[in-house]
C-alpha cells in the first residue's frame, strides 16, 4: 500500500508539472553553449555555439528548424561560418545572424524558403555578441555596451539609436511585448520604446539569475528562465515573468529539466522553448513550455482575478472583480507532489486568506466554480 501511495503521489505531480512544462525531441546536432536561436512566425531554429574545456574549444555552423507540430528537427544549409555567441532576430520571417566569436560586423540573413544564406550590410556596432537581439516593426536591434543598433531591411542599413543610461555587458536576455523590447541585464529590466526612441528603466529583476539566462514573451509577459547566480558555475532553475502593465514581476514554475547557463529560448503559437545550454555538461535538450495563468474562458463569466503578493508569507489576498452571481467559488493550494494542503470557499469580492500554518514552498492556487478550474497560478511561500 505504501508503495502504492508513493507511485500514486509521483503521478500526480508528474500530471501538474506536466501542464507547464513538456520534454520535446532533443535538438539536432550535439550538446552545446552559446548557441543561436529564433523563432518565425511557424518555425524556430538553434545553431552554432560551442563546446570547451580541457584544453579544447570547438565551435559549430550547423543549422537546424524545428517544426512544433510535427516536434521534429532538420538540419538545414550551414552557417558561413563555425561560430559561437553569435546575436539573432527575425527580420521579414527570415532568422538574420551574426557578430560573436569568428565575426565582427558580419551579419547574414538566412532565406527559409531557397535554405540559403545570404550576407547583410555589415553592422555599425564593432563586434556585437553574447547577447539576445530583437526584432520589432519588422526592423532588427543590436546593442552592446550602451550602443543600440537597428537593421533596415528595406534598405538593407543600419543606424544607430538612443544610447541606453547603462552599459549593458554580456549574456544579457532580451524579449519584445507591444512594440517595445526589453533587456534584462544582471538584476536591472530597460525597456526601449522604438517608436520615441527613448529608453525607460523598469522594475527589478527579483530573481537569483544574474547573466546567462534566455527571454522570450507570451501574449503580454516576458518570461526569463534559467542562467548562472553571480559565478559561472552556479546555476538556477528559476522561471520568472514580467508584466509591463502593473510593472511587475511574478515567479512561475520552475523549469524541470537540468539547471544551465547559456540556453536558448524563443516562443511560437503562445508556447515557449527553451534548449541547449550547459552547467558543465554540454546539452541539446528541448522543452516546451505553457504559460501557467490559465483563465479558462466561460461564456456566462467574467471575472478579473488578482491573487497578491507573491511570494507571500503569512496572508494572500483574493480579489476579484465580475464574479457576481458566481459564489461561492472554491480556492484550492496545492503541492507538487499532487497533495491539496488548503480548501477555501470565496464569497465576496475581497477575501484575506491566513496561511501562516502553511510551510515554506511551492503551490499551486486553482480557483474554480464547481465545474471548471477558471484560474491556475504558481504561489511560492516564503
Amino acid at each position: 500500500m505504501r508503495f502504492f501511495i508513493l507511485g500514486s503521489l509521483l503521478v500526480l505531480q508528474i500530471q501538474i508539472q506536466a501542464q507547464f512544462w513538456i520534454q520535446k525531441a532533443s535538438v539536432g546536432g550535439v550538446g552545446r553553449h552559446r548557441a543561436t536561436g529564433c523563432a518565425t512566425s511557424h518555425r524556430g531554429y538553434i545553431g552554432l555555439g560551442h563546446i570547451n574545456g580541457a584544453g579544447q574549444d570547438i565551435s559549430f555552423k550547423d543549422w537546424w528548424e524545428y517544426d512544433p507540430a510535427a516536434d521534429t528537427w532538420t538540419q538545414k544549409a550551414d552557417f558561413p561560418v563555425a561560430t559561437h555567441g553569435s546575436v539573432a532576430f527575425v527580420v521579414d520571417n527570415c532568422p538574420v545572424v551574426g557578430g560573436g566569436s569568428a565575426l565582427s560586423t558580419q551579419f547574414y540573413k538566412y532565406n527559409t524558403a531557397s535554405n540559403t544564406w545570404g550576407q547583410i550590410a555589415n553592422c555599425i556596432l564593432p563586434n556585437p555578441g553574447d547577447s539576445q537581439g530583437f526584432a520589432v516593426n519588422n526592423q532588427g536591434f543590436v546593442y552592446q555596451a550602451n550602443q543600440l543598433a537597428k537593421y533596415n531591411p528595406n534598405t538593407d542599413s543600419w543606424s544607430l539609436c538612443a544610447n541606453a543610461p547603462v552599459s549593458f555587458g554580456n549574456w544579457t536576455c532580451s524579449f519584445v511585448i507591444e512594440g517595445s523590447g526589453f533587456i534584462k541585464y544582471g538584476n536591472q529590466l530597460l525597456e526601449y520604446k522604438p517608436l520615441h526612441n527613448q529608453w525607460v528603466p523598469r522594475a527589478s529583476f527579483p530573481g537569483n539569475s544574474t547573466g546567462g539566462s534566455s527571454g522570450f514573451a507570451i501574449q503580454q509577459r516576458g518570461y526569463v528562465t534559467s542562467g548562472y547566480v553571480g559565478a559561472l558555475a552556479v546555476v538556477t532553475e528559476q522561471v520568472w515573468s514580467f508584466h509591463p502593465a502593473s510593472n511587475s514581476w511574478r515567479r512561475e514554475i520552475d523549469f524541470p529539466g537540468t539547471k544551465r547557463r547559456f540556453p536558448v529560448a524563443w516562443a511560437i503559437h503562445d508556447r515557449g522553448y527553451i534548449g541547449t545550454g550547459t552547467n558543465g555538461i554540454n546539452l541539446n535538450d528541448f522543452w516546451q513550455f505553457n504559460p501557467i495563468d490559465n483563465t479558462i474562458g466561460i461564456d456566462e463569466i467574467t471575472i478579473d482575478f488578482k491573487v497578491y503578493p507573491n511570494p507571500f508569507s503569512n496572508e494572500l489576498t483574493i480579489d476579484l472583480n465580475g464574479a457576481q452571481g458566481s459564489y461561492p467559488l472554491k480556492v484550492s493550494l496545492i503541492q507538487l507532489n499532487g497533495k491539496t494542503i488548503f480548501n477555501t470557499s470565496v464569497n465576496s469580492d475581497h477575501q484575506l486568506l491566513d496561511l501562516a500554518h502553511l510551510p515554506a514552498g511551492s503551490y499551486l492556487l486553482q480557483i474554480s466554480n464547481g465545474h471548471q478550474i477558471l484560474k491556475q497560478q504558481m504561489l511560492f511561500k516564503q
